[in-house]
């Protein structure tokens, strides 16, 4: 097995083995709640009856392994210097995930077909109990307004989530639920199996976040302040590996849809031809959940003029009223 080990703290790259040329990693992270594009302050549903309103979500990833399916492997890894000047080698590179953020910068390295992703919820412990003032202003652990560590013997919040609870179905969002994670013990693992894009000189890792399973199986409709390690906590962070909170993104290549017949061109420009099975609603979101369109489309050929978006990439929902599909689409 080939190996790469990258230093954080530096800024070079040391590898055992050579590759032909270096590709641009980013981690893509899309946010939803039950299908719908996730946005901080919207009304969701927890329990299929009672309405929340979630005012802060923000959550440590610390990226551990990217594998090749031919068996490299990149290793992150990085050092921290002390106050008193001594140095700790720790595990893995940290993203501060909020959802109004998709793109993540992993930096270039000479691998390809990449297969699987391993990392952790929250900070390691080698890191996790000390100052954050020493951190670069611009690092994930340095100080956040509002803050994300609970000081050097708790240390950080791998998870911060706020909401309003409407209990009784009045539309008044009366009671507090707030979940942070506080602890070594909660430094969670997931290992998943990734779908990518890639091309000469990049590779795109793309995952759905879907947070309504974040919230499933812990009672989050009785509300309540559930800070450190209650069950409720220790709940929401055995989500994450086990309640498909994190899924591959599907149809970013249109391979697997039942509505979609035909598609032109992808990319597209300021034109977009779809010939569609059946009849359906499409959404067009920017990848911040902005609704930008919403219009019906009719079975068969259907002309959608997009001369109004600017060039990056979007989500296009298609909804039949039993059918649901998602794509991420580029405008050129």
């Amino acid at each position: 097995m080939k190996t790469i080990f990258i230093l954080l703290s530096s800024l070079f790259l040391f590898s055992t083995n050579s590759f032909s040329q270096q590709k641009e990693i980013t981690l893509n992270l899309y946010h939803f709640y039950n299908g719908e594009v996730f946005e901080i302050d919207n009304e969701y549903y927890i329990d299929d009856t009672i309405k929340l309103k979630i005012s802060r979500l923000e959550y440590y990833l610390t990226l551990n392994t990217l594998e090749s399916s031919t068996g490299d492997v990149i290793e992150f890894s990085g050092e921290f210097i002390t106050a008193e000047d001594s140095t700790i080698n720790y595990p893995g590179k940290q993203i501060l995930v909020n959802t109004k953020t998709n793109s993540y910068q992993l930096g270039a390295y000479e691998i390809s077909d990449l297969s699987n992703l391993v990392f952790h919820i929250g900070v390691p412990s080698e890191i996790n109990h000390q100052d954050p003032s020493l951190w670069s202003t611009n690092h994930p652990l340095a100080p956040k307004s509002p803050s994300m560590h609970w000081g050097w013997v708790s240390g950080y919040n791998f998870i911060a989530l706020e909401a309003m609870v409407d209990e009784d179905s009045d539309s008044i969002f009366e009671a507090v639920l707030q979940y942070h994670a506080v602890g070594d013990v909660l430094y969670t693992a997931v290992n998943h199996n990734i779908s990518t894009v890639e091309t000469e000189n990049e590779i795109k890792i793309y995952l759905d976040v879907n947070y309504d399973k974040l919230l499933q199986n812990i009672d989050a409709s009785d509300a309540g302040v559930f800070h450190g390690q209650p069950e409720q906590v220790v709940a929401l962070m055995n989500n994450f590996p086990s309640n498909n909170v994190f899924t591959n993104t599907v149809n970013l290549n249109l391979d697997e849809t039942t509505l979609i017949k035909s598609l032109s061109p992808n990319p597209f420009k300021n034109i977009l031809q779809m010939d569609l099975e059946k009849a359906a609603k499409l959404k067009i979101y920017s990848l911040l959940g902005t609704l930008i369109s919403d219009q019906n489309l009719e079975k068969g050929s259907n002309t959608i003029d997009t001369q109004d978006l600017n060039q990056g990439m979007y989500i296009f929902r298609l909804d039949n009223g039993a059918e649901v599909e998602t794509y991420k689409l580029l405008k050129h």
